[in-house]
């Protein structure tokens, strides 16, 4: 039985998928909105994740990123020498817990609260009628180019730098929090390093999807990205606001 024009085109393999998001976005997008895995791509990620920390731990060694965090945590200054020990001894048990299993958990935990705000707004502001699985599918794979090149680049600097320069909040100097100086306010800092190169990657990519997914019609590009950019922008306010108060 031939496909009358109207019937909708079979799904695409996984690869065409993780090829096409990288290199043709436009499409492949509506295939991941509805045919897609989104546990593979937060397992890519993850898996990126997982291996720049274990050449991180390799190359810079736990004490040391624990000594480095101690030194720009103001509270640890005003410690005795007793008190910052435990601290130490405390944080060398837990880091290799919170360097390993924590990055992953927090991506999916991320991944599905992202997911959530994009749905209500596009769907309640927007009126898109999607569905969670739609939205997590395009939140997903969009993800993994800016995940692809900023870890790779990060693995390069890494072994380009001496291991005690290495920056581990900022490994890349592609935000405005890199930038600024030490001292500068919490919530200023905050704010800086939202203002991100890859995160804007990801934005671009998640307009093209929404507006690929609904139809350039129904959801011009511009309209999408707004849609993306609200949620976004809840987000870095609401972070810098905890900074100001608890940084």
């Amino acid at each position: 039985m031939e496909l009358t024009d109207s019937a909708p085109p079979p799904p695409s393999s996984e690869m065409r998928r993780l090829t096409g998001v990288c290199f043709e976005p436009g499409a492949v997008f509506t295939d991941i909105g509805n045919n897609g895995r989104w546990w593979v791509a937060w397992l890519i990620i993850a898996v990126l994740i997982s291996a720049f920390t274990t050449l991180m731990v390799s190359r810079i060694g736990y004490d040391r990123m624990i000594t480095k965090a101690f030194e720009s945590n103001t509270r640890m200054q005003e410690m005795t020498a007793d008190q910052k020990q435990q601290a130490f001894d405390m944080q060398r048990k837990m880091m290799p817990f919170f360097v390993r299993v924590m990055p992953p958990v927090g991506l999916l935990i991320v991944m599905m609260v992202a997911a959530g705000a994009l749905l209500f707004v596009f769907n309640f502001m927007l009126d898109a009628g999607l569905k969670f699985k739609q939205v997590l599918n395009l939140h997903a794979y969009a993800g993994i180019p800016p995940a692809l090149v900023s870890t790779a680049a990060s693995i390069l600097v890494l072994y380009l730098k001496p291991p005690e320069d290495f920056d581990m909040q900022n490994p890349l100097a592609f935000n405005v929090g890199a930038f600024l100086p030490e001292g500068t306010a919490k919530w200023l800092h905050s704010l800086g390093s939202s203002i991100d190169l890859f995160t804007f990657w990801q934005i671009a990519l998640l307009a093209v999807g929404f507006s690929t997914l609904c139809g350039a019609k129904r959801m011009p590009f511009s309209k999408a990205l707004i849609g993306v950019i609200v949620p976004w922008l809840a987000y870095v306010f609401a972070k810098a606001a905890w900074a100001a108060m608890f940084g």
